[in-house]
């Protein structure tokens, strides 16, 4: 037993103090995607991150088609939380209900953290046939989401769960976060984002759900949280 408690302190010490922000492939699109012009498409990319914040951004054929900033909350900003560990899984999806063939092309996901940022780059072949040849696009058919799907932290202050969608829809769809137990949260009104303070195993530990709806449709981002105890 004693030779496992130098091992455990070199491993958090070095969870906590190595800061990275990665592509997950695993979790991501494959690089290459054949669709069927009409057809429903999805395309999804997601990063492991252990800063507070990440930004990320798509490009479609090297224009700006969503961004999505975070903002730090100003009461924390001097929180000493270094050496506390936290680590985040976070997935965006662009979903798009008819492809059409003008949606061909190079799709650039990048996450940034201030100076670092990690990109990605898919690519999109869309199939066209006579019978569809005449569709138009539009940039409302794609609709773009971010959330956290992973928390993973030591006890700190506060943790920022992310839920956003792209802000050409922000007049048409609302949101709202329901706890482990299925009951809904109050986020104040002020974002779309849910902020977990002083969370616990015990009181926090669990799956979180973003629902997003739209209209008359809706669609469950989920984000599941795993508080640990302080090391002793």
């Amino acid at each position: 037993m004693a030779n496992c408690s130098p091992v455990s302190s070199i491993s958090l010490k070095h969870l906590r103090t190595y800061k990275t922000l990665k592509f997950q492939s695993t979790l991501s699109s494959p690089i290459e995607n054949n669709v069927n012009e009409g057809s429903a498409f999805r395309l999804t990319c997601s990063f492991i991150s252990n800063f507070d914040t990440i930004d990320i951004f798509w490009f479609h054929n090297e224009t700006l088609i969503g961004s999505f900033i975070s903002k730090k909350i100003s009461e924390e900003e001097n929180d000493n939380v270094e050496d506390s560990f936290l680590g985040v899984s976070v997935v965006s999806t662009i979903n798009i209900e008819k492809i059409s063939f003008d949606m061909n092309g190079s799709y650039q996901c990048i996450g940034v953290y201030q100076h670092i940022h990690v990109q990605q780059t898919f690519y999109v072949h869309v199939n066209t046939t006579q019978k569809n040849s005449s569709m138009k696009s539009s940039s409302i058919d794609s609709f773009i989401t971010v959330h956290t799907s992973q928390a993973l932290f030591e006890p700190r202050s506060y943790v920022l769960l992310m839920c956003r969608f792209a802000s050409n829809r922000k007049d048409q769809c609302k949101t709202e976060w329901f706890d482990p137990y299925d009951k809904p949260l109050d986020t104040l009104a002020q974002t779309t984002d849910l902020i977990l303070r002083n969370a616990t195993f015990d009181d926090s530990m669990g799956l979180y759900t973003c629902q997003i709806c739209c209209l008359n449709q809706c669609q469950k981002l989920t984000s599941f949280v795993y508080p640990a105890e302080k090391e002793r």
